[in-house]
């Protein structure tokens, strides 16, 4: 049976000598695994369709319902150009995927997160402030995945200072315009929010986000 899905791909791998295999969420079925056919070839068709940080219109094929499904037709909605050009940007568009990727199991529909990725990825284009799209992008991920860090302060007493507490509750209920706009937050508070927000993804993480571990490499290197 064919069915039509858009979505956006959180990671990719060969499978096969030119096959490769991606993980999508979707905007019907919440995260799957689909297989592209040759989409490692020279010149291959579904090639640009199916790479990371992609939204992609797809045509799947499942021989039966718990047949993996394959990619047959593909169009290219959203390449983010924009973010793929900068390599920073970049990185923190795959830190979104891999957040998705790791706090979400198979099958489970979520049209809030979806558009919640698909726009944190058109914002790091212009963004001027691309740490804090990430930071309001967890925080929301995670309230969204039933392990809200607001929630968490409310409800426990870690060590925090008062103007961080502030700050986390700030960033949760304001958007990422409004934070990559706002020119009250110092870079010293935004460090330390970001280190309390990225140590509470780590509880919930069986190992550490790749991307995560990239960004702090590069910023030790400057």
């Amino acid at each position: 049976m064919y069915f039509q899905v858009k979505g956006l791909i959180l990671r990719s791998h060969v499978c096969g000598e030119a096959d490769k295999s991606i993980i999508v969420f979707t905007d019907q079925w919440g995260k799957v695994s689909l297989v592209v056919p040759g989409a490692k070839k020279i010149k291959a068709k579904l090639a640009a369709a199916s790479e990371p940080v992609t939204e992609t219109d797809f045509i799947v094929y499942a021989a039966h319902e718990q047949a993996r499904p394959k990619v047959t037709g593909a169009k290219v909605m959203d390449h983010f150009t924009a973010v793929k050009n900068n390599w920073q940007s970049f990185v923190y568009a795959q830190y979104c995927a891999e957040l998705c990727d790791a706090l979400t199991p198979f099958n489970m529909e979520n049209g809030r997160k979806y558009e919640l990725i698909a726009r944190t990825w058109k914002l790091l284009a212009t963004a001027r402030n691309p740490q804090r799209i990430i930071m309001a992008f967890s925080l929301r991920f995670l309230k969204l995945s039933g392990y809200s860090f607001v929630e968490y302060l409310n409800n426990h007493t870690p060590y925090l200072l008062p103007e961080e507490d502030f700050l986390i509750r700030k960033m949760a209920a304001l958007s990422g315009e409004e934070l990559d706009a706002d020119d009250t937050i110092t870079a010293q508070r935004e460090q330390s929010v970001h280190r309390h927000i990225s140590n509470y993804v780590g509880l919930y993480l069986q190992r550490p986000l790749k991307s995560l571990a990239f960004l702090r490499k590069m910023e030790c290197a400057v």
